[in-house]
């Protein structure tokens, strides 16, 4: 097993190494972190070891473009550093550090936390798989990787608060789920999107383009079969109610049949709200790129969508009490 130690201290790469060569591990360092970076793409070790103040890239940084590299995201990260305050900590965990120790855990305490980190690993990739990216070459290859993750992070906070800001409207559930899948569609190519409610047996659709009958039957049909799937029990697509969100003039001859069908689930507060459905008539139109920007929204969609379906309830409610109380 190799591991890679990141930090600018040489006294602490030398405490490292001599407490982790006699267990039997190769350990390979680097004194900051472009030079972290480098050494991980080239070295491919099994675990990293991470301080948190480093030259050129802090630990935080060098944990964020392992972690956003879907090749290299499985390897475990650890972060080893003298600070120790919540906000650190806090920090660490959402830059996808694997594990936070300070360096008074040098010792017994270090060690079993690489070892744990290694057995979790090996049981999330029983494969075994070695890294196959292509390594950095210098500083100029690192700052692009940097920049690209930053890029990527600001496109996915930007996507999301879009999504949320949603919630602040008062235009009731088929309405926010309309404007929901409206920015949705300037992301994903998409002819129809729908957010499908388990509960009420709902369907609400937006559309790109006009369907015909036999294109919305089968897209009710896929709706029903993935929602099936994901709550474990038969769901008829007779059962589903189709709210269609939008109307567009024009396309008297559509094109035919869902060549792409995709679903994700939608849970808050660790309950299937229903489901996201998008389909699409051409082929592999829900590539990687564009199942990460969904993975990315999906928390959001759902607490959206759940509050939106909790209000119009109450206020449904409400109004039936009020109308009893009449009566």
């Amino acid at each position: 097993m190799k591991i890679l130690i990141a930090d600018d201290s040489p006294v602490l790469r030398m405490a490292v190494r001599k407490l982790l060569e006699p267990e039997g591990y190769e350990v390979v360092a680097a004194e900051d972190g472009v030079e972290g970076i480098t050494q991980f793409y080239q070295e491919r070790p099994d675990l990293v070891l991470l301080d948190v103040q480093m030259p050129k890239l802090s630990g935080y940084v060098v944990c964020r473009i392992i972690k956003e590299d879907p090749v290299a995201a499985h390897t475990p990260v650890l972060i080893l550093t003298v600070r120790s305050s919540a906000e650190d900590r806090y920090w660490g965990a959402k830059s996808g550090a694997d594990g936070y120790l300070t360096k008074d855990a040098l010792g017994d305490e270090l060690l079993a936390a690489i070892r744990g980190a290694l057995a979790r690993s090996a049981l999330r990739d029983l494969s075994g798989g070695r890294l196959q990216a292509p390594p950095l070459d210098g500083e100029a290859d690192v700052l692009t990787r940097v920049c690209d993750v930053l890029d990527r992070k600001l496109f996915e906070a930007t996507v999301v608060n879009e999504i949320m800001s949603v919630a602040v409207e008062p235009v009731g559930l088929d309405g926010t789920v309309e404007r929901m899948l409206t920015s949705l569609r300037r992301l994903v190519a998409f002819d129809a999107g729908a957010i499908v409610f388990h509960e009420e047996k709902l369907i609400d659709l937006h559309i790109g383009h006009q369907l015909d009958y036999t294109d919305l039957a089968e897209f009710t049909d896929l709706c029903a079969q993935h929602l099936s799937e994901y709550v474990g029990k038969d769901i008829p697509a007779g059962s589903l109610e189709l709210h269609r969100l939008n109307t567009i003039e024009g396309d008297t001859d559509p094109p035919r049949g869902w060549n792409s069908f995709r679903t994700l689930p939608l849970k808050s507060r660790g309950q299937l709200v229903g489901i996201l459905a998008l389909g699409s008539h051409r082929p592999a139109v829900f590539d990687e790129s564009a199942m990460r920007t969904l993975r990315t929204i999906t928390a959001s969609v759902a607490a959206v969508a759940d509050s939106a379906r909790n209000f119009q309830h109450s206020v449904e409610n409400e109004a039936r009490a009020t109308f009893s109380s009449l009566l």
